[in-house]
């Protein structure tokens, strides 16, 4: 899947065992809009099995990591219900995929 404000780069550092997400919606100061959270939310499938990667660092633009929700798009009559439910999906999601693992060596 291509993503428009999310990118991955795997195999840095040393020893190719770091991996950086960035995320970065340009002049938007990075609000979460739905397709935003998709994104985020994604990533982590990125490193299911990937047994390589031993540190992810996230980051955000070069003006702030994120701004919050992105207000216009909630404001809009188009723009779907937010709910706590799955906002807190997505913050379980990811601790999970966090969660260390080993590896066989």
């Amino acid at each position: 899947m291509e993503r428009r404000f999310v990118k991955v780069e795997k195999g840095l550092g040393p020893q190719g065992r770091i991996a950086v997400v960035r995320f970065d919606r340009g002049d938007n100061i990075n609000a979460l809009s739905q397709e935003a959270m998709r994104e985020l939310r994604d990533v982590p499938r990125d490193f299911e099995d990937d047994l390589l990667t031993s540190v992810v660092i996230l980051t955000g633009g070069a003006k702030a990591f994120s701004a919050g929700f992105d207000l216009k798009a909630i404001a809009s009559a188009a723009a779907p219900r937010w709910s706590c439910r799955s906002i807190s999906a997505t913050a379980e999601r990811a601790r999970i995929s966090a969660s260390p693992r080993s590896s066989s060596a």
